[in-house]
């Protein structure tokens, strides 16, 4: 995953969500990889015409991103207004040379409870801590947190806490809730709903089985097309989500994924977006997985 960059005139820098004339224009608005921006600004800007460049975090887009064929390469476009959030600096164009082209160091919060289902965690938690143990990205962060305190599963004499509860989720780039019975209590928490709800809906959130309930509680699936537990699909209408009998369904910046073992492939998945194939097929070899399966959408 690569940093996209974005220029326009310093006069017309954004105070909120970003779309500019252009966008209703075209369709789309044009950005570049950091390599290419000063090429652009020489291009598409009369010379010493004062610019600013939009550094934008993909992984905080809820706009599709299309990469088209042009004689300079690759270029990403932008299909959506661009969110305030996913702003992460504005540069002058000659910054832009020192300034990153991989995305690196994703925080990842996985939502832990007591009485969730411990493979729906486990199974997506081993694949993506791979990224850092397997030198991929050694600044990736996972951190597990307590959605109601801080003892999050205890069975059979073994004990799981979290560190931290309910810490501000603005902090994670990627947040991942599993399932298990204690989803049907949760559903009914307000305070993790609120909690859960707080979430930026332009970041990547996930689900594993029925965690997918309380992402529908919190307000997440709504006009979405969603998977779960077979056994509580017909519950998802009630929270205005189509449901879709597949392991993994992505819908941008919404994934859910099936029951249980799906975490597995939820995890190759999201290694998938933020790292790339390459990453995710090495890590899935480690893991004597199969290659990662396709997704619904």
């Amino acid at each position: 995953m690569r940093w996209l960059y974005h220029i326009l005139p310093v006069a017309d820098l954004p105070a909120a969500r970003y779309a500019p004339a252009s966008l209703a224009r075209e369709g789309f608005l044009h950005a570049s990889y950091r390599d290419s921006v000063a090429e652009s600004a020489r291009l598409y800007f009369p010379p010493l015409a004062p610019l600013a460049v939009l550094q934008i975090d993909p992984r905080r887009l809820d706009v599709p991103v299309a990469i088209a064929s042009t004689p300079r390469g690759p270029m990403p476009h932008l299909h959506g207004a661009i969110p305030r959030d996913a702003i992460r600096a504005i540069l002058t164009v000659d910054a832009v040379a020192g300034a990153p082209d991989r995305v690196t160091g994703t925080r990842f919060a996985f939502v832990a409870f007591d009485g969730m289902t411990l493979l729906d965690l486990v199974g997506v938690h081993d694949p993506i801590a791979r990224i850092a143990s397997m030198g991929f990205d050694a600044s990736t962060r996972c951190e597990i947190v307590g959605a109601t305190g801080a003892q999050v599963w205890s069975q059979s004499g073994a004990l799981l806490t979290a560190s931290r509860v309910r810490p501000p989720l603005d902090e994670f780039d990627v947040v991942i809730i599993p399932g298990g019975h204690g989803t049907r209590v949760l559903e009914r928490s307000a305070p993790v709903l609120e909690w859960l709800a707080a979430f930026p809906h332009n970041r990547l959130i996930a689900s594993v089985c029925t965690g997918a309930l309380l992402l529908g509680a919190a307000g997440r699936l709504r006009g979405l097309s969603a998977t779960t537990h077979a056994s509580v699909l017909d519950r998802l209408p009630g929270y205005g989500a189509t449901p879709v009998c597949e392991r993994v369904v992505d819908q941008g910046q919404v994934v859910t994924a099936g029951g249980v073992t799906c975490a597995l492939d939820l995890g190759l998945h999201l290694v998938r977006r933020i790292e790339g194939e390459a990453t995710a097929l090495a890590i899935a070899r480690q893991m004597e997985l199969p290659s990662p399966v396709a997704t619904g959408t």
